[in-house]
């Protein structure tokens, strides 16, 4: 959820307080203590940041945002895009084991992953941020 709040905040051009974030995410109808977020609510947050961005302090509803969607098609796939690269790019040392598992299929437990960044003489940690190239040098890794 980081991911996308990170997202969100960099379409808004501004950081999202706490309270806000909690009233964005009921806005959209994501699950109060959820985890994961469905591919589709994650269209509606960033779509809700941008409309947000553009008229601050106007009230949306969701039928406005699904409506906003609908009405540039091609924006729904740019979206997900962001939204798929937003996964990597924000991605720290702990959602390390989630996104293997999810492209690969593969399970793997951070001791696992301490012990392939020590064979491979790199620095690993669960806290520490992840840039793109070195998720997919770790979905590599995943995958030999």
């Amino acid at each position: 959820m980081d991911w996308l709040k990170l997202s969100c905040e960099k379409v808004y051009c501004c950081s999202i307080t706490d309270r806000t974030w909690r009233k964005w995410l009921r806005l959209c109808q994501v699950p109060q203590y959820s985890r994961t977020v469905e591919t589709e609510k994650a269209l509606h947050l960033l779509t809700l940041a941008y409309m947000k961005k553009l008229k601050p302090c106007q009230k949306f509803t969701l039928l406005q945002i699904k409506f906003k969607l609908k009405e540039n098609p091609s924006s729904e796939l740019h979206l997900a895009e962001a939204i798929y690269d937003a996964r990597f790019t924000n991605a720290k040392g702990a959602d390390l084991p989630e996104i293997i598992l999810r492209v690969t299929g593969r399970q793997v437990g951070l001791r696992t992953l301490y012990r392939w960044a020590q064979k491979q003489q790199v620095t690993f940690g669960v806290g520490k941020q992840l840039t793109r190239p070195e998720v997919e040098q770790w979905i590599r890794w995943a995958t030999a």
